[in-house]
């Protein structure tokens, strides 16, 4: 082999090489979301078991999300973590990837933090299975490609774009 043609099999394998890193970026994403849509499943089922077992929803306290959000946090882990829905459920992986936190470190104090924000309710029993439409939990940052997912009392898993429709353009 000469020294031309090494150089031109290097100069195809970058141009392939090129050619995949999108089609890999979007591979990322699409398990990245996948990976959203089974956590919020899964707090799906820790607060319906959280709700049968206790009779309410959890009281945690809303104004905690801007006073002090690990507070507001750890209420929420340590409520549902009985039922399943362990601190890393709590987290978006493209959330995560975006803060380029590692997955090890989230329980540290200085990383400590919920994804999604659980909706509201009192404490009667029926309230939020009220309504099969009203959203239990709802993802804080849009990263996905269908923007920010939430899940919903009748467990349907949808996104704020596919509720309210595509942004009007400008």
């Amino acid at each position: 082999m000469t020294l031309l043609e090494v150089l031109v099999v290097i100069v195809i394998i970058g141009i392939l090489a090129s050619m995949m890193l999108p089609v890999y970026s979007k591979f990322t994403e699409k398990a990245e979301e996948v990976r959203c849509l089974a956590n919020l499943k899964n707090l799906y089922v820790a607060a319906s078991g959280y709700l049968q077992a206790a009779g309410s929803w959890p009281q945690i306290p809303v104004k905690l999300i801007a006073d002090d959000p690990k507070t507001y946090a750890r209420g929420w882990v340590d409520a549902l973590t009985p039922y399943g829905a362990l601190h890393k459920i709590w987290i978006c992986p493209a959330m995560q990837r975006t803060l380029g936190i590692s997955m090890d470190a989230i329980d540290l104090p200085e990383n400590y933090r919920i994804d999604f924000i659980a909706t509201p309710f009192n404490d009667d029993p029926g309230t939020p299975r009220l309504n099969a439409t009203h959203p239990w939990f709802i993802e804080k940052a849009g990263l996905h490609s269908r923007g920010n997912l939430l899940i919903l009392a009748n467990g349907t898993i949808t996104s704020l774009q596919d509720l309210v429709g595509p942004k009007p353009a400008n």
